[in-house]
């Protein structure tokens, strides 16, 4: 019987060449608006900077603060009666 290779962590994330698949994210989707734009190389650039600012905003932080980070500012809505909403900053009792 040939043995098999497991991952030694089944929670890390999947990596695409230096970028994780969150840190890749951003920075391929300015890439394609600098290709719809015709701005491929001004894009690109600013793709960079975008993934290295996302890449060390991302590492000073817990695991899921940008998630966390997202619901307090509206920008991820839950649909869920156990969870507020996030807007409303203090409860009356």
């Amino acid at each position: 019987m040939k043995p098999l290779r497991m991952p030694r962590s089944v929670d890390d994330q999947m990596y695409i060449l230096f970028w994780s698949a969150d840190e890749l994210l951003p920075g391929v989707a300015i890439f394609i608006v600098g290709v719809l734009t015709a701005q491929k190389f001004i894009c690109l650039l600013l793709a960079l900077v975008v993934t290295k600012l996302f890449r060390r905003l991302k590492g000073g932080m817990p695991d899921g603060f940008l998630l966390h980070a997202g619901y307090w500012y509206g920008l991820i809505s839950v649909r869920a009666y156990s969870m507020p909403n996030a807007f409303i900053r203090e409860f009356v009792p």
